[in-house]
């Protein structure tokens, strides 16, 4: 299924870069979204904090694990390169505009979110 996602990124706070789109924020924060095909469906994903900054919180795993119980469309976890992101799945069947950038949105708030929690800074 061929869905154009960088059409749908036509709107004020969204900024296709590549295979990643920049959020901006109100505030003047940024989170950056990659953006992978994967079949039917998109894989968003953003970084919340490099290995760096993950190998001195020893509860990373555990603080992703009680996130993860209370959004609904986006997953955290430690990646196999030692980076905390946040995750979602968007299938492409029936796709809007406006649905995609609320997946964007929301991938990108959550994950700007927690590495405030977390680091206190605006890096990623």
């Amino acid at each position: 299924m061929q869905v154009e996602w960088k059409n749908y990124c036509r709107t004020a706070g969204l900024k296709p870069l590549g295979e990643e789109i920049e959020v901006t924020f109100d505030t003047g924060r940024r989170q950056k979204v990659s953006v992978e095909e994967n079949g039917d469906a998109f894989h968003l994903v953003s970084t919340v904090a490099r290995q760096a900054i993950i190998v001195e919180l020893p509860d990373a795993s555990l603080r992703a694990w009680r996130r993860n119980r209370s959004l609904a469309l986006v997953g955290f976890r430690v990646d196999g390169k030692g980076r905390m992101i946040g995750e979602a799945w968007v299938p492409k069947a029936g796709l809007t505009a406006i649905e995609f950038q609320l997946y964007v949105r929301t991938v990108a708030t959550e994950c700007d979110r927690f590495e405030h929690q977390l680091t206190g800074r605006d890096v990623e």
